[in-house]
């Protein structure tokens, strides 16, 4: 696969495309039943390479991808698109992490190599963004921003979350036209039981899920065990299969 997959394109507009509002991806990777981790949270490798090699191009066409912070203490990602070709020179995606209280981790991978190839800034990697709450303390902010992190505060609804909501406002104060996000399953939860936007319009745009014919059993679910009531319908637009994978992008 060397070039964007066509089926991505009529359905997915790219990091370059002009968009009237900030275009919200949620995607996912699961077993056929239903698990996205291993106990705990464990990492379990569940997409083939032509699913994996797909995932990556639809980082590239997003200006960003957030996770929340219990997926970056638990996976360590990466999150760069760095199977695509080197030769194509496109630009890396912004990693954003949800962490309401800043448990940032200032041992993580994205950080360090950061700090550590700072010939690679802005051609493969960038700076990670933490988006955190109000509340958290300005020596926990500076001291997570020493360590190489921005640290970008926002009001936490009365819950004590950020609220999803209220991303797409985050979003164009960050001047950034799309996100991917990709997990872990409480995110994947609170924006699927999120239908709309502070403006009340549609908050998810697109959903793209990737099945692998596999069973995990014990382990971590698309949303956690006692949040599956009251989730959305989906409406499939497509099906792909790719190599051992079913790839579904639905709507709400």
């Amino acid at each position: 696969m060397h070039s964007l997959p066509q089926f991505l394109l009529d359905y997915i507009p790219t990091a370059t495309a002009t968009v009237e509002r900030p275009h919200i991806t949620l995607t996912w990777a699961q077993s056929l039943d239903s698990k996205i981790a291993g106990p705990g949270g464990s990492r379990v490798i569940l997409s083939g390479p032509e699913s994996m090699l797909m995932t990556h191009w639809m980082r590239s066409m997003h200006d960003a991808i957030l996770i929340g912070v219990n997926t970056l203490i638990l996976d360590n990602p990466r999150l760069q698109a760095n199977l695509l070709p080197p030769s194509l020179n496109l630009p890396p995606p912004q990693p954003l992490i949800l962490d309401p209280n800043l448990r940032f981790p200032v041992t993580s991978r994205i950080l360090n190599e950061w700090n550590t190839k700072p010939d690679q800034r802005g051609r493969t990697i960038r700076q990670p963004w933490i988006i955190c709450g109000d509340q958290v303390s300005s020596e926990r902010i500076r001291k997570v921003e020493d360590a190489g992190a921005r640290v970008v505060q926002f009001k936490l609804d009365d819950n004590g979350h950020i609220s999803p909501a209220s991303l797409p406002s985050i979003l164009s104060d960050l001047n950034l036209k799309s996100v991917m996000i990709e997990g872990g399953s409480k995110v994947l939860s609170t924006f699927l039981h999120c239908q709309n936007r502070d403006d009340g319009s549609k908050l998810v745009d697109s959903i793209v899920v990737t099945v692998a014919p596999m069973f995990i059993g014990e382990g971590v679910g698309v949303v956690p065990q006692g949040e599956d009531i009251g989730l959305p319908s989906l409406k499939n637009i497509h099906t792909e299969i790719m190599g051992k994978d079913a790839v579904m992008i639905c709507s709400l």
